[in-house]
This record gives structure tokens, sequence and C-alpha cells, in this order.
């Protein structure tokens, strides 16, 4: 009987928020490039939580040639703390239980960083059955909590939390990053950590491509044929910082720089804020709208000119956005607000895919943006470098790839 690779995420399809997504499409490539190997691919997870929250998916199936093996857990609302924690708390559990029944001596075990407890269970279950733990890490803990200012370095909870952090990290047998800036940081923590750190990049969902504009669907209510569209899509969490856009988008309309209109699209905490904000400011110029489905992504992208995704200060290494390879594979430029040694950063500068501007510096954005209006005829250039880095750098091809190579590896 062959050997498993086994991945080990809560989110999982039908689910299709960004984790499960890209999890999904893992275990799928893997299944792919594992068909004729010694390894056979399958998952645990849980029920539908997020965008497919209530739906009842079923408890075990096979689906593209992986094994699904789905856990029970309570399913309350996210929105209360305390019954977000007996989620948790359920999760483990069944995930301790399922992953001791299953692992076998010379299986490997791709376990994702979220939610936080989940690779100390799966790396203590691997202990225990004789597997090999390969952690792949979307955000740094405890990290990711300093720059949202729920903790301080200082504090008996983050020291706590590093010092676990710090011997997860000792005790896997390899740690996948997705940025540069990532595998950086986690090799601060321990030097020693260096030569079982690789980065493997996401890359672009394979419906993304461009939309001609004389067929796009958004065209009619978001688009003028003689403004510079700039774009915000996605999550609008504590940590990308859109009062800066706001800002300079106030200070634009003060200068009278009618030619730039901005699309805010997506969902999250911050929204709230933003809408505020311009409410107060009275911003003619900012657009706030509701997030569309992945099937309509490319559409909404491709109708804009220009693509922003901003962080706050000292994110750089903590959080690699996964949105930029779509966004470059509709052949989009891109203004990143963020560090230079951030992989966003790195990431434009490398083939000359947009530009940078620092965090919480709105007269500079404007700046830049008053810039790229008064040369936007540049701006098919941009485009066409951007299709080549999604269609030749950063594809699901050599991503999948490289993580088989790496499970499989004696």
């Amino acid at each position: 009987m062959p050997n498993t690779i086994w991945i080990i995420s809560e989110l999982f399809a039908p689910d299709d928020a960004a984790t499960a997504h890209l999890m999904t499409q893992i275990a799928e490539g893997l299944a792919v490039e594992s068909k004729d190997s010694k390894y056979s691919i399958s998952v645990i997870c849980a029920q539908p939580t997020y965008t497919s929250r209530g739906q009842k998916a079923p408890r075990r199936e096979i689906t593209n040639g992986v094994r699904v093996n789905r856990c029970w857990s309570t399913t309350f609302s996210k929105d209360r703390l305390m019954l977000r924690g007996v989620n948790v708390i359920t999760i483990m559990l069944t995930f301790f239980i399922k992953m001791l029944f299953r692992f076998r001596r010379g299986d490997r075990v791709l376990v994702v960083t979220n939610p936080p407890p989940l690779p100390f269970v799966a790396t203590l279950a691997a202990k225990l059955r004789g597997a090999k733990t390969y952690l792949l890490i979307h955000d740094i803990y405890p990290d990711v909590l300093v720059p949202t200012g729920f903790t301080q370095p200082t504090s008996l909870p983050y020291r706590i939390i590093d010092f676990a952090t710090r011997r997860l990290y000792q005790s896997v047998n390899q740690i996948i990053t997705i940025g540069r800036d990532m595998e950086k940081l986690v090799i601060k923590k321990n030097p020693k950590l260096k030569s079982k750190v690789s980065v493997i990049t996401n890359w672009a969902d394979d419906q993304m491509s461009p939309v001609p504009r004389e067929e796009n669907k958004f065209r009619d209510e978001t688009y003028h044929e003689d403004e510079l569209v700039i774009q915000y899509s996605g999550n609008m969490g504590r940590t990308h910082g859109l009062n800066i856009i706001a800002q300079a988008a106030a200070i634009l309309e003060q200068k009278r720089i009618n030619g730039v209109r901005w699309m805010m699209c997506g969902w999250g905490s911050g929204k709230k804020e933003l809408e505020q904000i311009c409410k107060e400011k009275n911003l003619q110029s900012v657009a706030i709208l509701d997030p569309v489905h992945r099937k309509d992504l490319a559409a909404l992208i491709s109708i804009a000119d220009i693509s922003i995704i901003s962080f706050i200060p000292k994110m750089s290494g903590i959080s690699v956005p996964s949105r930029m390879y779509n966004i470059l594979a509709t052949g989009c430029p891109i203004i990143g607000i963020t560090e230079t040694d951030s992989e966003l950063a790195q990431t434009i500068f490398d083939d000359d895919l947009g530009w940078v501007s620092p965090p919480q510096e709105p007269e500079l954005l404007a700046e830049l943006v008053i810039q790229i209006y008064e040369q936007r005829l540049e701006l098919a250039r941009y485009r066409k470098r951007c299709q080549v880095a999604a269609t030749t750098r950063f594809t699901k091809d050599n991503s999948i790839r490289a993580y088989h190579a790496l499970l499989s590896e004696d």
C-alpha cells in the first residue's frame, strides 16, 4: 500500500475562501503529479465554515484524485470570540483523533498555519505516528499581531507564542514560505533553520486573464473612458490601512485633479471606517462596492487601469498578498503601499510591474498617482509585462511541481 501525502487544512472546497481555494488546488495538483509515484493524496479538513457556512459536505469522498476526510466541529458564529474559541477547540480535537488513526510511518504531512493551533496538533500527531511534517506558512505568529496593535513584542502573551512558534519551526522537517521576506523573517528567528526553509509562491487562478473592456460587464457602472481608474479589491482588514487611499483621494480632489477615480471593492473590518471617512470628506472620486464572486473577479480587475495593494507599516515578512498574482494575470499593473523589502515590493521591482509607495504617506501616494496620470500612455507596456510575469514566473504548474519535488524527496 503506498504512503500518503496528507494535506491538513481547516478550509477546503467547497469553501471558497482564499486558503480553501489554494489548499484545494495544491491537493488536486499533487494528485496529478503523484499519479505514477509511490504516494497517494489525502486531505483532512473541516466542514464548510466560511463562504459556504451551513452547507453539509460529504464526510468522505474522492474528488479529482484526492481522498477528502471532513471532521465534525461546532459551527457557531465567528462574530463572538468565545463561540469562535469553542469552534477551534472542537476542530482541533476531531482533527487530532482523525490524524492519530490515519497517519502511518513514512507518510508526509503538509499543514498550513491557520488556524494557529493546527500545525502544533498536526506535528504532534505526525511525531507519534512516525510521519514527516511540512509546515506551509501563510502568516507568521505572533508577529502578525504586533502591527495591528493586538500585542507588543515585550508582552507575556507574545513571548509565550513566539517561544512555542520557534519550537514548532525546529520540530518540523521542512518549512515552506510564500515569499522571500517571509523566508528571511523565519531564518531571523533561528539561523539554523536556513537549510530547511523553501520559498514556493502562490499563483493566479486558471480563469484569470484580461477581459476586453467592450465585453466587460462592469463597464457601464464603473468605467469612464477619460479617467484613470485605480482599484482596490479584496479583504479590507486591519492590516491594509485603507485610510491612506481616502486621504490621497482627498488631496487630489483638493488639487482639482478630476481625472482619477478610485474603486474600492471588498469586505472586512476596515470597510465601515473607510465609508465613514469618505462620507466625512464628501469624496466624489471614491466608489465603495460590494465584493464580487470569484467567477467575476477577472472582469472586475480588468476594468481598472491600476490595482492597489495596501499594507500598514511593519508587515514585511508577515503576510504575502496572494491577490497580486490574479492582478498580474489580468495584465493590471500594481501600486504597492508597502515597505521596499516586502515580497510585494520585490515582485514589482523584479520585472517593473508597477510602483511602490511607503505606508502612511498619503501625500507621496497622491504625487505618484499624478505622475502616473500624466504618463498614462505608458500603461500599455506595464500591462504586457504583468501578463508575461504571471504566465511564466507565477504559474500553478511551477508551484505544484515544487511542492511535489519537496514532499516526495527521500
